[in-house]
Formats: structure tokens, C-alpha cells, sequence
């Protein structure tokens, strides 16, 4: 039987409170996770291509963790203003102390915020990044955190979403299922992670708003990359790109 989650997409207030003091082992966890994908490093510097921010424009990052992306799309891109959200305290306290080693022209701002309520005007941002949370949280918070990007992006913006894939190929599958420990019983993100790889992750982007314009995956492709636009419905006709 699924488990009974909180509106924050975890099943109990202790959930909840390890993840906000997760800041000393957070990067640990996540580094196991990407190990299999070429490590964190690779990662990081894919999705920040995947982002494609360019000098000058305006990026949001929602659910920012302890920053590792933010990191790597300032690096690639240092004239670019940020702002990023993340419901943890642990993180984002670590998120700063990484930021004050940046040499930036406009420093970085990391706050503790609703991915899904920011605050933020609407139509303000260039890039919005959604990176590897929807798989934590349950469906109807997954869409309220797409429509909130949906509303920050300017009509000439992106939507970038970093969300775990059904990987292609049995051995495949079977190695994202032990490796990401979703076998283990009471682990609450994989029921949230498998209910995303269900519904599909284009499909929600769609009923929030979003046009599908570019995929990416990592390799294996175990985590999957969805750019796309402000304007309604996913159409055959769409450019879509693929990494191989």
C-alpha cells in the first residue's frame, strides 16, 4: 500500500526534519546516487549545458539542495544573476558557504522558500530550474512546483526539469532499482519516484503549462533532462533533442 504523505511530499515530521539537518551528509548521498552516472561532477556539468544560461539573463532554481548545480551553471556561466529555493536549512546554509568560494560579478542568492510558492514576479526569469525533487514529492505538489516554474519563466524562457527516467533496457531498470534503493521497505521516494516514472514527466510538464521543446539523459539513463517553454500543450511537431 502507498504510503500516506505530508503536503511537503514526506511521509512524517521526522522526514521532514532529517532532511532540513541534512546539509553535513546531503552531497554523500547524492554523490552515491550519480556515482554510476559518471559522478556528481559530470552531472552537475551536464545539466548546467542542459540549462544553457546565457550572460546576462535571469535563472531561478527551485529545490536547490546544497547547490552542486547552481555551482556548475556559474562556473560555465559566471555573468548570469541567480536566485534558488530549497525548504532545507541544512542546505542552503551549505549552499552559501559553497557560493562565498565563487568569484561571480553578481554573488549568487540561496533562501529558504516554497519551491512552490516563491513569492517571485511572474514572467521575471530567463531559466527555471526544477532539479531532482519532483521524484520526492507526491503528484499534486509535483504539478503545483511545475506551474509555479511555469509562471516565473518569461515567454522567451526555459524550463528545465532534472527528474529520474524508467531507464531503458531490464538490466538497466534493474540496476537504477537496486542501486537508488528502492527495494528497501518504508523508503518514501520510491513510491513518489515510481508514481513520476508512471504518470511521465512530459505529461505533467504539459498540464502545467509547458511545451516540450528538448530531452537529455545521462548515461545509463537513469536520470533524464526536459527543457521547455510557457504555451500550453506538447505538439508532434516540437523540436526534441536527444543525447546519445
Amino acid at each position: 500500500m502507498p504510503l500516506a504523505l505530508r503536503p511537503s511530499g514526506y511521509p512524517s515530521r521526522i522526514y521532514e526534519r532529517l532532511y532540513g539537518s541534512a546539509g553535513p551528509w546531503y552531497d554523500l548521498v547524492v554523490g552515491w546516487g550519480m556515482f554510476p552516472l559518471g559522478g556528481d561532477r559530470r552531472c552537475r556539468r551536464d545539466f548546467a549545458a542542459w540549462c544553457d544560461a546565457r550572460p546576462g539573463q535571469q535563472v531561478v532554481s527551485l529545490c536547490c539542495g546544497t547547490g552542486n548545480t547552481e555551482r556548475a551553471i556559474l562556473d560555465r556561466t559566471p555573468d548570469v544573476e541567480l536566485v534558488a529555493f530549497d525548504l532545507g536549512p541544512g542546505q542552503i546554509a551549505r549552499a552559501r558557504r559553497k557560493a562565498e568560494r565563487l568569484r561571480t560579478p553578481v554573488p549568487p542568492r540561496f533562501e529558504v522558500g516554497d519551491a512552490a510558492a516563491t513569492g517571485l514576479p511572474a514572467a521575471g526569469y530567463d531559466r527555471v530550474l526544477v532539479g531532482l525533487c519532483l521524484h520526492e514529492m507526491p503528484r499534486d505538489l509535483r504539478l503545483r512546483v511545475l506551474r509555479e516554474a511555469a509562471r516565473l519563466c518569461r515567454p522567451s524562457g526555459k524550463v528545465i526539469a532534472i527528474e529520474h527516467n524508467r531507464a531503458s533496457g531490464r538490466l538497466a531498470r534493474a540496476g537504477q532499482w537496486l542501486w537508488w534503493l528502492y527495494w528497501l521497505p518504508g523508503n518514501p521516494e520510491a513510491v513518489t519516484s515510481l508514481d513520476l516514472q508512471r504518470s511521465g514527466l512530459d505529461r505533467e510538464m504539459e498540464q502545467a503549462g509547458l511545451r516540450l521543446l528538448e530531452r537529455h539523459y545521462t548515461r545509463p539513463d537513469w536520470v533524464q533532462g526536459l527543457v521547455a517553454e510557457p504555451g500550453g500543450c506538447l505538439t508532434p511537431g516540437n523540436r526534441v533533442r536527444y543525447r546519445l
